[in-house]
Parts: C-alpha cells; sequence; structure tokens
C-alpha cells in the first residue's frame, strides 16, 4: 500500500459521497470516499493512501484526462517478472510504487531514471487521519 502524508486543503459532500482536495510536497491530490467519514477539517494532517495496482503510469501523456492524480516522477527500480512488473518512484523523497503489466513495462521502455507520470483515479484514493 502506498502511502504519502498530506494536508487537508477542502471537503464537499453530497449524497453520501465526499471529494477532498489534499496537497502533499506541492502537488495537489483528489480522493472521493463514499459513506461516513471521520470529522476532519481544512488543514488536518491526512495520509493518502492506495494500492500499487491503482497507479497507472505514463511517458509523454499530453492533453487533458479525467483521472485527477497525475505526479510526474523519476523511476528509481523496477522488479520484472514474466507477467508483472513492479515499478518504483520518487516521490520528494518518498517511495511510490505501481504494478503494471511487463508487456507494458516494455512496450513503454521504463527503465531507472527514466521520467514518468503516475496517475491515479480520485476514486482509487483513501484516507487515513
Amino acid at each position: 500500500m502506498n502511502r504519502i502524508p498530506a494536508i487537508l486543503v477542502q471537503l464537499e459532500h453530497e449524497n453520501g459521497v465526499t471529494l477532498i482536495d489534499a496537497q502533499a510536497s506541492g502537488h495537489s491530490f483528489s480522493a472521493m470516499l463514499v459513506g461516513d467519514q471521520p470529522d476532519l477539517s481544512p488543514g488536518a494532517a491526512i495520509t493518502l493512501v492506495f494500492k500499487e495496482t491503482e497507479v497507472a503510469i505514463a511517458r509523454n501523456l499530453g492533453g487533458q484526462i479525467s483521472l485527477r492524480n497525475r505526479v510526474p516522477a523519476r523511476i528509481s527500480n523496477l522488479e520484472s517478472g514474466k507477467l508483472l512488473t513492479r515499478v518504483e518512484m520518487d516521490f520528494a523523497g518518498i517511495p511510490v510504487y505501481a504494478v503494471i503489466t511487463t508487456g507494458s513495462a516494455e512496450r513503454m521502455a521504463l527503465h531507472v531514471d527514466a521520467q514518468v507520470e503516475w496517475l491515479v483515479k480520485a476514486n482509487e484514493m483513501g484516507i487515513e487521519c
């Protein structure tokens, strides 16, 4: 599980859904939470949490996309198997991991020190308080 310390910036509630905006190391993040949420207010320290399998990797991505969490990074390590590759990236000194297919890693010519973007849908991002 990936974990990034952040500061809560804004919350919006509607029909049992909460959209959270947070800041971490100069980057904006969004999380969409369903159901009852802890009593939080802007300025609260939170931890963003998301699974390695929910992280997408992009190279040379242009234009607009619906994924709200889009962060530039450098690949610091690759662990490739026959089917899956675990990609380690550095985000402000915090390791962030993605698990993608080895075929995708090869097609994208991923390597250590490659510049990429990692992406996570807001509904796949959670929080810990």
